[in-house]
């Protein structure tokens, strides 16, 4: 799989390409701009967007994606090195040893000789990474697992853990709302048929199959997102394949598509600035958006694997409910004080959450002999090609609090703006116990660092 993948995309390369600002300002590698200027300060006079896509298209360029502040374009390294002065070619990640995960390099600095007027930066983007911890026979529509109450099953658990009961009863269950998923794709998954579930899948890339999910993660995140909103219409922007990944074009897809929400279970390998003014942008338009806090990853600037806490978006924390329903902050999730938005703290709010060592704790369907599915199939008592796996960090929690703002949404909350942590302090259930993978204690009070505002239900005028 990795040779092949290797070799489809010698041949294409990707880049990042930012406009320049109407204001003269660059965001750079300085994020934290974002702090003392909103996204609007980042905006390029009318058209700029669309003159250098209309010239990067006759350069013989594909621009995949496209919003107000970035393009990416593709082509092969003889055409980038045409157009933006050196070639760009894939290298495996030297750092990440357990599984292949290649990004790009370019051969030298990168300038645009199309438009440069117009152009602030040319990036090669970073590749991201997912929050979770013959041909294979067609999985079931349920798990192949007896049942044990240890475990959450979907979607009836998901629903009975957020409150949401009342809420469905009610007609609230995601109706009219646009919801994207931006993960690894989307399988056919019986699970989903048998629900009833509406979902689409676009590529972030032209070269990604968007009728598979080789890694798997996407498949399960979105079946407890849909668990808590079973009618909402989702969207997944699929963003890798088994060893590449493009988090930047996959957003810059999912802000295309005009949602309501965007849920992002996954971070960056390595720092990735021009991902935060993209979720600003998002945001500028209503949009909310949520990221997970973590599985032990921060953002730490030289860290490999770096958390996503631009300011505005929703960071999702982990909270454990025990059978006995006691709740305490997930040992397997992240907590910080950001390293690139100094005064930001994350997660602001949490969703379920496994524990270590391998957060076993929801039972998720997946594409049969994916990577998770053989992966997970090592502790979890499932098969490695049945489709099915069990599993859940920040990915899951934030999958699940995606679809509890989806119905949000439903009731009007926000008014068309993205939402904010008050919006939904009030729906959260304290957490007053345990301790973060990254070391914060609840402390025996909530708010708190580890958890944020505590566990996030259903919406308290649900029903």
């Amino acid at each position: 799989m990795s040779e092949r993948e290797a070799a489809r995309f010698e041949r294409c390369g990707v880049l990042t390409v930012v406009p320049r600002s109407a204001s003269g300002l660059a965001l750079g590698d300085d994020a934290a701009q974002l702090l003392r200027h909103g996204a609007e300060a980042f905006l390029p006079a009318p058209g700029t967007v669309d003159r250098l896509a209309a010239a990067y298209a006759r350069e013989g360029l594909a621009v995949e994606a496209r919003t107000e502040v970035g393009l990416t374009v593709t082509g092969t390294p003889e055409l980038l090195a045409s157009v933006f002065g050196h070639p760009v070619r894939p290298v495996r990640n030297k750092y990440i040893r357990e599984t292949v995960r290649h990004e790009f390099a370019a051969a030298g600095p990168l300038r645009s000789r199309v438009h440069p007027e117009l152009v602030a930066e040319v990036r090669v983007p970073r590749a991201g990474f997912e929050l979770d911890g013959g041909a294979p026979a067609a999985p079931r529509a349920t798990p192949p697992l007896p049942r044990d109450a240890r475990r959450l099953r979907l979607p009836e658990d998901a629903v009975r853990l957020a409150g949401a009961e009342r809420a469905h009863e009610a007609g609230v269950r995601g109706d009219g709302v646009r919801v994207v998923m931006v993960d690894t794709g989307l399988y056919d998954h019986p699970h989903h048929r048998s629900h009833g579930y509406r979902t689409s899948v676009v590529p972030a890339l032209s070269a990604l199959d968007p009728a598979v999910d080789e890694r798997g993660h996407g498949t399960a995140m979105s079946a407890l997102l849909l668990a808590v909103a079973p009618a909402a219409e989702l969207t997944m922007v699929k963003m890798a394949c088994e060893t590449f990944s493009f988090p930047v074009a996959a957003f810059q897809r999912a802000v295309e598509s005009q949602p309501d929400v965007i849920s992002c279970s996954w971070g960056t390998l390595r720092e990735e600035p021009h991902l935060h003014l993209e979720v600003a942008n998002a945001l500028r338009r209503g949009i909310t958006v949520l990221f997970a806090a973590g599985n032990g990853s921060t953002d730490r600037r030289t860290a490999m694997f770096q958390s996503v806490a631009t300011p505005g978006a929703l960071t999702v924390g982990g909270v454990h409910v025990a059978r006995d329903g006691r709740r305490r902050a997930a040992d397997l999730a992240s907590s910080y004080r950001s390293d690139v938005f100094p005064g930001r703290r994350v997660p602001d709010l949490s969703g379920p959450c496994g524990m270590l060592p391998n957060g076993d704790y929801v039972v998720f369907p997946t594409q049969p002999g994916c990577m998770f599915d053989r992966r997970n199939s090592a502790y979890d008592g499932t098969a490695p090609d049945d489709g099915w796996l069990v599993s859940s960090g920040t990915s899951g929690a934030t999958a699940y609090a995606a679809g509890l703002v989806a119905l949000a949404v439903q009731q009007g909350v926000g008014k068309g703006r993205a939402l904010t942590v008050a919006d939904l302090a009030g729906d959260c259930l304290p957490v007053t116990e345990g301790r973060t993978l990254t070391g914060d204690d609840c402390g025996g009070v909530c708010p708190n660092e580890a958890v944020g505002h505590g566990l996030l239900t259903a919406p308290a005028g649900s029903g």
